[in-house]
């Protein structure tokens, strides 16, 4: 954790924590909106468009008015499912505000991103070793060791794997589980920020309702909520500053 941003310890209520959330969201959408003005690289600017940072801004807001009242939600049974229902929207917007950060970051210094050639496979001869995998694939199906249905369906998976492995992973594309991968591959956040981060996208999970999971309390989401706007200034921290022209 960086100290100066955050000591990791619970320092606001509710209330406040509403307010910080939206007074640090706005900030950060300030901030960079203005920093990526001077971008060089057009792919960023288009990423990190004002379309994107109003959507960020109004998802922002809609949370901190989920938690005005998490101190009462909290103190109510913890099996009503209406209480459940507003602390697991809380985790959804959570996890959605969480993953944009990430991107976002990940956007602005998009040519950085671009070198790690993130789940590239290097190296490989792509014709010739699709070739050779269906080449076999049509023999076993020859031979009756598989059904043309099942043959047709490895073919088409060694193909989508392999056009995976071998295309850049678009940023926009890159879900909440992949970038916590992705961050843990750069090394930018250190082992209790990666679990934070882990806590948000277990808990962002329950948005698949129909499987029976565990959602996290009241005070998780509380602190959860609170290392997000640590993770805003994280990433404004890191932002360069804005040239002066003075």
């Amino acid at each position: 954790m960086n100290d100066i941003l955050w000591d990791g310890k619970m320092d606001v209520g509710w209330d406040d924590l509403s307010i910080l959330i939206k007074r640090t969201t706005s900030t950060f959408v300030e901030n960079i909106r203005n920093v990526v003005e001077y971008s060089p690289n057009p792919e960023s600017q288009a990423l990190i468009s004002n379309d994107s940072l109003k959507r960020f801004n109004n998802i922002s807001d809609l949370l901190a008015e989920i938690i005005t009242d998490g101190y009462y939600y909290q103190s109510e049974d913890d099996n009503d499912s209406n209480n459940n229902a507003k602390k697991l929207n809380a985790w959804i917007l959570l996890g959605s505000l969480t993953e944009s950060s990430l991107q976002m970051f990940l956007a602005f210094y998009i040519d950085d991103y671009k070198n790690t050639k993130w789940q590239q496979w290097q190296n490989i001869e792509i014709e010739e070793t699709k070739d050779s995998i269906i080449n076999a694939v049509n023999e076993l199906e020859a031979n009756g060791k598989i059904d043309k249905s099942q043959s047709k369906s490895i073919k088409e998976a060694v193909k989508d794997k392999i056009k995976e492995h071998t295309k850049e992973h678009q940023i926009q594309k890159i879900m909440l589980d992949e970038l916590i991968k992705l961050y843990i591959h750069i090394e930018v956040f250190d082992e209790d920020e990666i679990g934070y981060l882990k806590i948000i996208q277990s808990n962002r999970n329950g948005i698949h309702s129909f499987q029976s999971r565990e959602i996290g309390t009241w005070f998780d989401l509380q602190f959860s909520l609170r290392f997000f706007c640590y993770l805003l200034e994280w990433i404004m921290f890191r932002l360069p500053d804005l040239p002066d022209y003075e």
